[in-house]
């Protein structure tokens, strides 16, 4: 009886082995598969923005209260519309401002310490 006993023991032991050995190559499978083949990042749709009719422009203008001398580095839209902006220069640390064109106005403002 207890030799019946031991070889269900080691047939569970030998089956379990190989369950883990077949899932390590197919973990292994898909690491190497997806690293040959990586997935292109979904693309963003951005929300076209009606235009607002305004006496000085199509979109008005927005008055930046930045001093002389500040150069924008990179300008960036996001998926909801809002367009974002590195600016540097001007006597001041880094920034980056958040803009909405819809509304027309700044939605916020990260100053970066220097």
């Amino acid at each position: 009886m207890e030799k019946q006993g031991s070889r269900a023991l080691l047939a569970a032991v030998i089956g379990m082995g190989v369950l883990l050995f077949i899932g390590s190559l197919v973990l292994v499978g898909v690491l190497v598969h997806r690293m040959m083949h990586p997935q292109a990042s979904l693309p963003h749709t951005v929300a076209a923005t009606p235009a607002i009719p305004h006496e000085e422009g199509e979109y008005g203008s927005l008055m930046l209260d930045e001093p002389a001398g500040t150069r924008i580095e990179s300008v960036t839209v996001r998926p909801d519309g809002m367009v974002v902006a590195a600016l540097a220069g001007g006597d001041r640390a880094g920034r980056i401002i958040i803009w909405d064109p819809a509304g027309r106005r700044i939605v916020a403002r990260l100053v970066l310490a220097p």
